[in-house]
C-alpha cells in the first residue's frame, strides 16, 4: 500500500489506523475529517508529506511520530493544540509553520526532529510544555541565554551566571514547562502582567529562587512549577497562592479539612491537592476558570464537588481516584471532560453531562463501578466521544444510537438502557 485517498465523509482517522505502514508514501485527508487519532500514522517511514485540512481540530499523541521520511507538513487552522510527541523523531523535517489557531504545544511535540531548522510560532501560542523542541537544529542554533519561542519564554540555554535575576520581556504570554528547570543560580524572576500560563516544572529545583513576582494575569500554573525552590520553602504551611492561582497545599492537612478557595482566585494548579486524603470538602468560587491536571487526584475522602460555571474544561485526572466521591455537579460552561478526569471514582452513582459538553476523552469515567445512571443533555459526536473505557460497559454505543436522555444499568451489568 503506497497511496491512500480517504473518502469524503469520513470524520475520524482512528487510533493506529496506519501505524507502521512503512510502504505508505502518500495520504490524502479530506475536509470532512475532524480527528486524527493516537498513533494514526506513527512509524510511516515512507510518508514524505502531509496536508492536514482546516476541518481537523485534534491531532492525537504520537500521530506522526517516527515518520522519518516526512519532509513537509501543512497544519490546518482548525488545530488549537498539538499533542504529545505528535511529530517526534520526524528526522527529515526541516521547517514547520504553526498556524495562529494554535494556543498550546504539548511535551516532546518535535522531539529529536534533528533537521528541523525553521519554526514559525505565532503569538497565539501561550503554552509550551517540556522538551517540545529538544533535539532540533532550531534549538541547537540558538545562542546561550533565555530563548523565546514566539511569545513564550521557552528555555534557558547554557550555564547561568551566579545570582541571576530574570526580568521577562513585556508582552510575554507564557513560560514553558521546564524553562528554568534546575537553574540553581536563579535568585529572582519578575513576570510581566501579559503572562497567562506557567508550565509544568517551570522553576523546579531552582533551589536559590527566593523572589518571584507573579501577576494577576496568570490563570494557569502546571504541577511542580515551584518544586524545591527557596520561595516555596519560605511559605507557611497551608494553602499557598501564587498570584491569583491556588498553587499547592503545603504540610500535613488536618483531619476532616474543609477548604474555601478565596474569591477572585482564577485557577487551581495541577497537583494542588493531590493525595490530600484528609480533604472532605472544597468550595470553588466562580472566578476560577482553570482546574489543573490531577488537581484533586487521590483525595479519597472528598465526597462532593460543585464545579462553578466559570470552568470550561475539567483537566486530565482532575478528580481521579476520589474513591468516596458520591456527587459531582458539572456546570453548563464545561465543554471538555479530560482523560481519566473522574476515573476510579468507585462510589459515584450518577451524573448529568450538560449540553455544553462537546468532548469526553478516554477513560473519563473509567472504572466508576457504582455509576448506574447518566443523563446526557446535549449531543456529542462519535469523533469527540472516546471509545476507550470512557464509561463502564456499552454506554457510549447506546448513547450514539439513542441520543439525548437518561441511561441506566444494573451495577453488575455492562449493558445500558435508555429510560
Amino acid at each position: 500500500m503506497k497511496t491512500v485517498i480517504i473518502s469524503s465523509g469520513v470524520t475520524s482517522i482512528e487510533v493506529g489506523a496506519f501505524s507502521e505502514c512503512t510502504s505508505l508514501t502518500s495520504i490524502t485527508i479530506p475536509n470532512s475529517v475532524i480527528i486524527i487519532g493516537y498513533k494514526a500514522f506513527s512509524g510511516c517511514t515512507g510518508l514524505t508529506s502531509i496536508i492536514i485540512p482546516n476541518s481537523v481540530t485534534s491531532i492525537g499523541e504520537f500521530a506522526f511520530s517516527g515518520c522519518s521520511g516526512l519532509t513537509s507538513v501543512t497544519i490546518g487552522n482548525g488545530i488549537t493544540s498539538i499533542r504529545w510527541q505528535a511529530f517526534a523523531k520526524c528526522s527529515s523535517l526541516t521547517s514547520v509553520i504553526i498556524p495562529n489557531s494554535v494556543t498550546s504545544i504539548w511535551n516532546d511535540v518535535f522531539l529529536d526532529c534533528s533537521n528541523l531548522t525553521n519554526i514559525t510560532i505565532p503569538s497565539s501560542v501561550t503554552n509550551i510544555e517540556q522538551q517540545a523542541f529538544s533535539g532540533t537544529a532550531w534549538l541547537d542554533n540558538q545562542p546561550d541565554g533565555l530563548i523565546y519561542a514566539g511569545k513564550v519564554a521557552y528555555i534557558y540555554k547554557g550555564t547561568m551566571p551566579a545570582n541571576t535575576n530574570i526580568i521577562l520581556l513585556d508582552g510575554t504570554k507564557g513560560i514553558a514547562g521546564g524553562a528554568f528547570l534546575k537553574c540553581t543560580s536563579l535568585t529572582s524572576v519578575i513576570i510581566p502582567n501579559s503572562v497567562t500560563s506557567i508550565g509544568w516544572g517551570t522553576f523546579a529545583d531552582c533551589s536559590n529562587l527566593t523572589n518571584v513576582t507573579i501577576p494577576n494575569s496568570v490563570i494557569s500554573i502546571g504541577g511542580d512549577a515551584f518544586r524545591n525552590t527557596a520561595w516555596l520553602d519560605n511559605q507557611p504551611d497551608g494553602l499557598i497562592y501564587a498570584g491569583k492561582v491556588a498553587y499547592i497545599y503545603k504540610g500535613t492537612m488536618p483531619s476532616n479539612t474543609k477548604i474555601i478557595i478565596l474569591d477572585g482566585t482564577k485557577g487551581i494548579s495541577g497537583y494542588a491537592f493531590v493525595g490530600c486524603t484528609n480533604l472532605t470538602s472544597i468550595t470553588i468560587p466562580n472566578s476560577v476558570t482553570n482546574i489543573g491536571i490531577a488537581a484533586f487526584a487521590r483525595c479519597t475522602n472528598l465526597t462532593n464537588v460543585i464545579i462553578p460555571n466559570s470552568v470550561t474544561s475539567i483537566e486530565n485526572g482532575a478528580f481521579r481516584d476520589c474513591t468516596n466521591l458520591t456527587s459531582v455537579i458539572i456546570p453548563n460552561s464545561v465543554t471538555r471532560i479530560g482523560e481519566e478526569a473522574f476515573a476510579d471514582c468507585t462510589r459515584l452513582p450518577s451524573l448529568t453531562i450538560p449540553n455544553s459538553v462537546t468532548s469526553i476523552d478516554w477513560g473519563a469515567f473509567g472504572n466508576c463501578t457504582s455509576l448506574t445512571g447518566v443523563t446526557f443533555q446535549g449531543a456529542i459526536s462519535s469523533a469527540y466521544f472516546s471509545i476507550y473505557n470512557t464509561f463502564p460497559g456499552d454506554l457510549r454505543e447506546k448513547y450514539l444510537v439513542g441520543g439525548i436522555g437518561t441511561y441506566a444499568r444494573a451495577r453488575d451489568s455492562n449493558s445500558w438502557t435508555k429510560q
